[in-house]
């Protein structure tokens, strides 16, 4: 059975820019403001499913599911008997996922959980995972190997990890990002907006120092599998 959560807020606040006005419109603006969404999606299916060929059973976490793009290539892919946990703390988020999974069939076989992952209660572990567009959102280097360190208690030796997030500061892939979305009609003022941010946060330096992360949390073997832009995702194993 899927996981339900009560209406009430009082103890899942609103996760800022991911409430309900946003979670509403989330996909549309995340086709164009990460040009190759759906192949990312994609490929990280096809990573997974891979490192598990053969499993008839299997039980993969999802930190940051948000709408649930994520999960939906499953439905191509023949896993029947897989099972999925999806951790967001945005309830917005998941009342979207929740609404897209029932639609394809597949809430029955998903436990959507409303919290950082540290509140999701501990289970048996997962035989694979999925961080996707969060790490680059938690502030500080220890804090981003703490949280890939709580991804990793909950696996299973040898599980593979895909993760995505955006690496680095070039600012000329930056221009190039801005020129994209500027051809798709947001306005000039949002584009300084959102170079201004982009000036301000603090991404993982480099892919040398993302995998210097993935050392300190037991993760091995790191290769990439898509990169759009800045924005790079890559295929890992858990060895404690």
């Amino acid at each position: 059975m899927a996981h339900e959560h009560p209406a009430s807020h009082a103890h899942h606040p609103i996760v800022p820019g991911f409430g309900a006005d946003r979670a509403a419109h989330y996909d549309a603006q995340a086709s164009v403001n990460l040009a190759g969404a759906e192949a990312l999606y994609e490929l990280g299916v096809s990573a997974l499913t891979a490192q598990l060929d053969g499993q008839d059973a299997a039980s993969l976490l999802f930190v940051g599911l948000g709408t649930g793009a994520e999960l939906m290539p499953y439905t191509r892919f023949n896993v029947p008997g897989w099972r999925f946990t999806g951790v967001d703390p945005s309830e917005a988020m998941l009342d979207v996922a929740r609404g897209r999974l029932e639609a394809e069939g597949m809430l029955s076989r998903t436990h959507l959980h409303v919290g950082e992952l540290k509140t999701l209660p501990a289970g048996p572990p997962f035989d694979g995972a999925q961080v996707m567009g969060v790490l680059h959102h938690v502030e500080g280097d220890e804090a981003r190997i703490e949280l890939l360190r709580e991804v990793t208690r909950r696996l299973k030796p040898g599980a593979p990890l895909v993760l995505g997030c955006r690496v680095g500061k070039d600012p000329e892939l930056m221009n190039v990002e801005l020129r994209r979305l500027r051809a798709y009609g947001i306005p000039l003022e949002a584009l300084e907006r959102r170079r201004q941010l982009f000036a301000q946060i603090q991404p993982i330096e480099s892919d040398a120092a993302l995998f210097a992360m993935f050392a300190r949390a037991g993760l091995v073997a790191a290769r990439p599998i898509f990169q759009s832009l800045g924005y790079k995702v890559f295929l890992a194993r858990f060895e404690p």
